[in-house]
């Protein structure tokens, strides 16, 4: 599995280039994103709460459409694991600047393991050429 993480400051267009990249790697093989955030976007606020707050570690939500896994105490690491072990051809991260997974910045936002540098404008061709360009990602 590929792994590629794109990173800028906030509003700088970091969704619409995953949008991007997302939709033309899914010509090449199955994709999966990971989203960095600080806020409480999951569905904690009814049942599954209650679940995890009775001591459960794991707790699924499934509705007709959609199913949502929620892990407590987790990290990057353990969301590339099951991305891998969902045989995922690539992985899209939307953000985690401070991680040592390969980066996509934009513009000239500051942070570790930037392996190319674009802006707003870049082509899906372009991202998906960095992207593909990656080291194989090795559960450890």
């Amino acid at each position: 599995m590929k792994v590629i993480s794109i990173v800028g400051y906030h509003k700088a267009g970091k969704t619409t280039l995953v949008e991007r990249l997302v939709r033309e790697l899914s010509k090449h093989g199955r994709v999966g994103t990971v989203k960095h955030t600080r806020e409480e976007v999951l569905p904690l606020a009814g049942d599954t709460e209650r679940h995890l707050n009775a001591g459960a570690e794991v707790t699924i939500a499934v509705t007709q459409t959609r199913l949502i896994k929620i892990i407590k105490n987790t990290d990057l690491k353990i969301v590339l694991d099951q991305l891998l072990d969902e045989g995922l051809d690539f992985a899209v991260i939307e953000g985690f600047k401070e991680s040592d997974l390969p980066k996509i910045g934009i513009g000239d936002v500051a942070a570790k393991n930037i392996v190319a540098r674009v802006d707003i404008n870049a082509t899906a061709e372009e991202l998906a050429k960095i992207a593909m360009g990656q080291p194989e990602y090795v559960a450890k």
